[in-house]
């Protein structure tokens, strides 16, 4: 068999071209994966920042849920889908206190439809008030 030579300078690049695209689509993938996971750490600091509050005055005033909210928004959550359930009243020293925030992530994967992840936060600690 007669090799010829011309070909592969043909052949490699275009071999070496598309296997670049497909390392790039699944990077591309994997960082759209990870990015829901993210948004879950950003959700979580700030929920045990507003927990800190919470203790210190045995529950979460109407105007720091606000700022919950808002600070959240600036971090690039949606305010609309914002849920936040807490202990609403002063809770005595030692009495149980807790933050529920819930937030539904939206997920765009190519070639798939769009995919909604929950997201919840829990936590309870106790009034230190």
């Amino acid at each position: 068999m007669k090799s010829e030579k011309g070909s592969s300078i043909i052949t490699t690049p275009v071999i070496i071209a598309i296997g670049m695209m497909l390392v790039a689509a699944l990077i591309v993938l994997a960082v759209k994966i990870l990015v829901p996971y993210i948004w879950y750490e950003k959700l979580s600091s700030t929920c045990i920042k507003y927990v800190f509050v919470m203790e210190e005055y045995g529950y979460l005033t109407k105007k720091e849920k606000q700022n919950l909210i808002t600070e959240l928004a600036k971090q690039g959550f949606e305010k609309e889908k914002i849920q936040v359930d807490c202990t609403s009243s002063v809770q005595p020293y030692g009495n149980q206190i807790y933050l529920n925030v819930a937030y539904d992530y939206r997920l765009q994967l190519p070639f798939l439809e769009e995919q909604i992840v929950p997201m919840e936060i829990n936590r309870v600690s106790v009034s230190k008030r």
